[in-house]
């Protein structure tokens, strides 16, 4: 039996490297070895050979072009037989359709060596951002901040990003250093501390202003008070 086993990023923003990894694929005790492995890293794109000299170099770094849309990645695995196909989905994003709070270019402006410490497969840290985004709507709901209609808030809601990037900011460097930091006292780790620091100060801004109505626009008493206690019943 061939088992082919692909890991990909859900979401990728396009011009963004990525990397599409088959390394763990493998085959039963009665299978022949593997042959061949390539990936396609899009329907009709034609499938690269990745094979290399071990499995160590079975994957594909790639960078997408285009719309927003899904694309289908596939992984190809050749013994000495007919060759077993995996395909799975994920999603590419233009910029405005990622709607993140920070890039790569605002870590820069805040730490100029970031993009050194990007992790192989990576050229930067947007998938860290849109997790940043995340956590960041994420703390407002469990806040109890909602739009009129009683829903979650979206990034779509936070109309003058602004008003989120330092805090988006420190959040993602924050969960950079955590990553790289192996000891708690190593440099990393206490750089984390100081953007955790920095995380509490930017989100208790006495005010963040939203969209209520989803209407596209901020309207009159459409803001958070950040100064108020969180067990304060929001209307």
């Amino acid at each position: 039996m061939i088992f082919p086993i692909l890991e990909l990023e859900p979401i990728v923003q396009v011009n963004d490297k990525t990397r599409l990894i088959g390394l763990d694929s493998f085959v039963s005790k009665d299978e022949s070895s593997i042959t061949l492995v390539e990936i396609e890293p899009e329907l009709g794109a034609g499938f690269i050979d990745v094979t290399g000299s071990s499995s160590k170099d079975w994957y594909l770094d790639w960078a997408y072009s285009g719309t927003s849309r899904l694309v289908d990645v596939s992984l190809r695995i050749t013994t000495d037989g007919s060759p077993v196909v995996l395909t799975k989905s994920l999603s590419v994003l233009t910029v405005s359709d990622d709607k993140l709070f920070c890039n790569d270019s605002d870590l820069k402006k805040r730490r100029h060596d970031i993009l050194d410490y990007a992790p192989s497969g990576r050229s930067g840290f947007l998938n860290v951002c849109r997790q940043s985004r995340d956590l960041i709507l994420t703390y407002l709901d469990e806040q109890g901040y909602t739009d009129n209609e009683g829903n979650k808030l979206t990034a779509d809601s936070l109309l003058d990003v602004s008003e989120v990037r330092d805090w988006s900011i420190a959040l993602a460097l924050k969960l950079i250093f955590e990553d790289l930091s192996n000891t708690p006292d190593d440099k990393f780790f206490e750089l984390a501390r100081v953007y955790e620091s920095e995380v509490k100060t930017h989100r208790q801004r006495t005010y963040l202003r939203y969209d209520k109505n989803n209407d596209g626009t901020i309207d009159n008493n459409s803001e958070f008070d950040f100064m108020q206690t969180v067990n304060f019943k929001r209307r």
